[in-house]
């Protein structure tokens, strides 16, 4: 007796085999064996695809959002094949638009942070993964630091929230491109560059120590004498060696060519473009919105290379005008995106920005995970190394016309402005609607719920001062060498 094999992949397309349906009984006149096979549309493919991504499931059907009825039908199906004739890459164009490229990692989450995909969210932690499409948010007292695939690193402060759009690996320089909807948020590209030492204590310890064991400086034992503790404390602010610990690492990470990073970041109001950034913006929706690009000097890098100034995009239906953005200086932008001001006064952005002034420790953080995850988007790798290899798409060059990402760029300015306007048009015409019925409309401000705690943990072990005031008499405490040393005292 003879057995008919049914593979059953799915109704939609049959293939037979063999030379007869049902099996014969006569021992005489064997017959091979017959087998039904059940192909759906996404299997027919005369030519597999010439790369395949990393981690890529070699079905294309997604069982687990599956509608029976849509998929089994029949009328469909020859819409299919026939699109499908037409475009013989149609496999490969799909995978690269289901393709959610990884960001990057959480670095440390301190407080509540989550992080939103699809309907649902989850709490995120140390090396918790960032795709594409994700988008991070901290809740009240909480902050966060994450590591991005090209070494970028970013900060998060309470309430903020930042959705990672697209992150592209070009074939000369990669590009960043995410919406910054509220908050206070940090974006520190990696330099290659030395940094210069500060020997006081880190103004972020709020993080301290990291989960990232290895990131963590080894304390050396020192005695302690009673008849002199402020000498103990004095010496613990001893930092130097952390920085030489971390310009060591940068020296070994360097590479003889390196793709700059392009960063495209969206604000409701007005967008920003720079090459190289390190930037801090505070976001404020139904608000003004600031931002700031740092200088050299401000991020403590070594030499006399200036960082990149930046462009800014205007919102407006037909608005096509763009501003210039120096470095080291906090601009202002209009609620409506129709104004950007050079400020003269920071007010308390000046605090915020402290928290970052000195963070050798989360730089090492950022040095041990480049080695260790990141050091291939730098490289010269082909379409098929970089698939295969990492699970990357490479895209083209940014200033070569025609290429994916220059068109990419063309769109996304034209698309981001458009559509930023229509939501700024539907809020101002809510509120409108609010102010008819005699209901409050409240906007976002700048408070000191951005970076109390931080400043508050770094103050921990002070010694009887109160940083949020000035106006206190002079204390012994403040006399000493210690606390001279953390307010840049000599």
């Amino acid at each position: 007796m003879k057995i008919v094999i049914t593979l059953l992949f799915c109704s939609s397309f049959l293939l037979s085999y063999g030379q007869d349906e049902t099996p014969t009984t006569d021992e005489e006149n064997p017959v091979e064996e017959t087998a039904k096979i059940y192909v759906s549309p996404d299997q027919q493919l005369k030519k597999q695809a010439d790369v395949q991504y990393k981690g890529e499931r070699a079905s294309l059907i997604e069982w687990e959002d599956l509608d029976e009825n849509r998929f089994l039908n029949i009328e469909r199906w020859k819409v299919d094949l026939k699109i499908k004739e037409n475009e013989p890459r149609w496999r490969r164009n799909l995978q690269e638009r289901r393709l959610m490229e990884k960001v990057g990692y959480v670095l440390e989450c301190v407080g509540n942070c989550r992080l939103y995909r699809g309907v649902g969210y989850s709490k995120v932690d140390y090396l918790s993964t960032i795709r594409e499409g994700d988008e991070l948010q901290t809740l009240k007292d909480s902050y966060l630091w994450a590591y991005f695939m090209d070494g970028t690193l970013v900060r998060m402060s309470p309430n903020g929230s930042i959705t990672l759009k697209e992150i592209n690996i070009g074939t000369e320089e990669n590009f960043i491109f995410s919406r910054l909807n509220t908050g206070n948020i940090l974006i520190w590209s990696r330099d290659q560059r030395k940094i210069e030492p500060l020997n006081f204590k880190e103004t972020d310890s709020l993080f301290l120590p990291l989960s990232l064991l290895e990131a963590n400086p080894l304390d050396s034992e020192r005695s302690v004498k009673e008849e002199d503790l402020f000498a103990f404390l004095d010496n613990s602010l001893d930092h130097l060696n952390k920085y030489k610990r971390l310009n060591k690492m940068i020296e070994e990470n360097k590479k003889d060519e390196v793709k700059p990073t392009e960063f495209f970041l969206v604000m409701p109001n007005g967008t920003v473009q720079a090459n190289q950034m390190i930037a801090e913006f505070i976001v404020l929706p139904g608000n003004k919105s600031y931002f700031k690009l740092r200088s050299h000097k401000q991020a403590g890098l070594v030499g006399d290379q200036e960082l990149n100034p930046a462009t800014f995009y205007f919102r407006g239906f037909n608005n096509t005008e763009v501003g210039d953005v120096e470095v080291g200086h906090w601009y202002e932008v209009g609620p409506k995106g129709r104004t950007l001001n050079k400020m003269n006064d920071i007010g308390p952005f000046g605090v915020g920005e402290f928290v970052t002034r000195n963070i050798p420790t989360i730089l090492i953080a950022r040095e041990i995970l480049y080695k260790k995850y990141s050091s291939f988007v730098h490289e010269k790798l082909s379409e098929k190394q970089l698939a295969e290899g990492h699970g990357y798409r490479l895209w083209g060059a940014k200033n070569k016309e025609g290429t994916d990402l220059n068109l990419r760029l063309k769109f996304l300015n034209e698309y981001t402005r458009r559509i930023e306007t229509n939501n700024l048009v539907v809020s101002e015409q809510f509120k409108r609607r609010l102010e008819e019925r005699g209901e409050k409309w409240s906007y976002s401000e700048y408070t000191q719920d951005f970076y109390r705690r931080a400043i508050g943990d770094f103050y921990n072990y002070r010694e009887g001062v109160n940083i949020l005031s000035g106006n206190k008499d002079s204390l012994n405490s403040e006399r000493k060498p210690f606390w001279k040393k953390i307010h840049g005292l000599k």
